[in-house]
């Protein structure tokens, strides 16, 4: 008889913990060891190019690397002074590099990581990185296009 009180009495006390302490568990899974979506050879390069023109201010090459719709909406101007404002914002960009790539169904967002470098009054130097997204895509499974970009 003792033994059934202090079972019932033990089951009751971890009832009452569990709904006072209102537990969540929260599980974290492992990583793969290897990246699950995969970015082709050639929207790699041209997601590259696309970030090596931001980083040495040219417009034209920036520009020249989008689609015919993108390039009426983001001109050489256009390029001229969202970049001003980054560089305003977080200092001259100076080196970068990819991150990974997002699994979507017809797309493929690629995350690069850019680092900029800016200088206070005092001299003192400073750096700051920024996520930079690429969405490409390939047309007929050949010619890869960007389709979005943007700093994160």
């Amino acid at each position: 008889m003792f033994k059934s009180k202090c079972l019932l009495s033990v089951a009751a006390s971890a009832i009452v913990l569990s709904a006072v302490s209102g537990c969540t568990v929260i599980k974290e899974y492992t990583p793969p060891a290897k990246e699950i979506a995969t970015v082709s050879p050639q929207e790699r390069e041209l997601a590259r190019k696309l970030i090596h023109a931001f980083l040495t201010d040219d417009a034209k090459g920036f520009v020249a690397l989008l689609p015919d719709e993108k390039r009426t909406n983001f001109t050489a101007e256009t390029f001229k002074k969202t970049r001003k404002a980054i560089v305003d914002s977080v200092g001259e960009p100076i080196s970068f590099s990819f991150l990974t790539s997002l699994e979507l169904p017809s797309l493929t967002p690629q995350i690069w990581k850019v680092r900029f470098k800016r200088v206070n009054s005092r001299g003192d130097e400073f750096t700051s990185e920024l996520m930079f997204r690429v969405i490409t895509g390939m047309i007929d499974k050949k010619t890869p296009v960007i389709t979005a970009f943007q700093f994160l």
